[in-house]
């Protein structure tokens, strides 16, 4: 059997304005490419590393090669769950750090490749040729994406918005978390500029809040159109949001709160939904069955992303059939995207249906 070249390189990715939330604001997202060639095809990954999750970069290359250097990875081409199980052995026993990113792009760039060595798509292989996305390639059924207003001052923020709207986007997500004040300013801004334009609001204060506030704005929200409301509070405070959700005017969903199938259990019945990322999950396969288990205690689901390109966006659009709600914009914040491939049609995000990812990169 042909060896596996593998690579991790820094991929730097510009974004077309600063990106901003209640923890800080980013120009560049500092992502991972990984690169599997074999016998003339490759498989590409990609890691969008975060800080707050204790990884960045360099952390990501630093463990892939320290993984890979003991490893005949050709024999996961046969056997992706065992990439699953030795990534989190070495994660356990040898790493001991936070991995969940890196762990995610190995196993993208095995799905990519994987999928091109056997002439299929990643959906073929998640769904196992279900009828119903064979015969039905347009993904009639997926729910829109969101598309995300980052903090800004409030004349930067009036000019995201209306150039969201002339894009054609119909449900926008704002990122508050920066006070009662200001937050109910930003959206008093907001909503005068999308009246008349049914267009939907949903809020992301990622943790920015305390109790109070939270209170004072779930009050408030439904005047603004706002569809549901995530993260109020800092993680692990997500107890205090149980008295609030039954008689909550929107829903309460969590992201901080939800990284691993290991928390879902503890929301149910505390807040309305969770935000599931593939960078959080540490894999496709450990976030499919995220989603499963969310469903299995009444939680919504909300397919979430970092800012990534559309090779790691793709992993999770394939995904997207299982999602109530779907926020796969990283790629459209991007002030260039270097892979090609996905589809956004009435602001659905659709994969090409091409083999493995079904993306392309244009350029090196």
């Amino acid at each position: 059997m042909p060896k596996i070249n593998f690579n991790a390189r820094p991929f730097n990715l510009k974004l077309k304005n600063p990106f901003g939330i209640s923890r800080g604001s980013i120009t560049y997202a500092k992502n991972v490419l990984v690169t599997l060639i074999f016998d003339e095809l490759i498989g590409y990954g990609e890691a969008a590393p975060s800080s707050y999750y204790g990884e960045d970069q360099d952390s990501v290359i630093d463990f892939l090669n320290q993984f890979i250097k003991h490893k005949s990875v050709e024999d996961y081409l046969m056997n992706i769950g065992k990439l699953q199980d030795d990534l989190n052995h070495f994660t356990l026993n040898v790493y001991r750090g936070t991995s969940a990113s890196a762990r995610a792009s190995l196993e993208i760039a095995f799905w990519d490749l994987i999928g091109k060595i056997n002439n299929k798509s990643l959906y073929q292989f998640l769904f196992h040729d279900d009828p119903f996305l064979i015969n039905g390639l347009d993904y009639k059924n997926l729910a829109p994406t969101s598309y995300t207003i980052g903090l800004d001052n409030l004349l930067v923020i009036k000019d995201k918005v209306g150039a969201a709207l002339n894009a054609g986007y119909k449900i926008l997500k704002i990122k508050l978390g920066l006070g009662f004040d200001e937050d109910l300013n930003i959206l008093k801004t907001v909503e005068q500029i999308v009246r008349g334009h049914s267009c939907l609001l949903r809020v992301d204060a990622n943790g920015g809040w305390d109790i109070e506030t939270t209170k004072k704005m779930l009050d408030i929200l439904p005047k603004y159109n706002v569809e549901f409301l995530e993260q109020p509070l800092p993680k692990g405070q997500v107890r205090l949001l149980q008295p609030l959700m039954q008689n909550s005017p929107v829903q309460i969903f969590v992201d901080e709160d939800c990284v691993t199938s290991s928390h879902i259990e503890a929301l149910a019945g505390k807040v309305h939904g969770v935000n599931i990322k593939l960078m959080k999950a540490g894999s496709v396969i450990e976030a499919f069955n995220m989603i499963n288990l969310a469903k299995s205690y009444g939680l919504k689901v909300m397919l979430g992303c970092m800012i990534e390109s559309s090779c790691a966006i793709s992993a999770a659009v394939h995904l997207s059939p299982l999602a109530d709600y779907v926020d796969l914009d990283g790629h459209l914040l991007l002030d260039h995207d270097p892979f090609s491939g996905l589809l956004l049609k009435d602001n659905k995000v659709i994969p090409s249906f091409d083999v493995g990812l079904g993306v392309y990169l244009s350029e090196n």
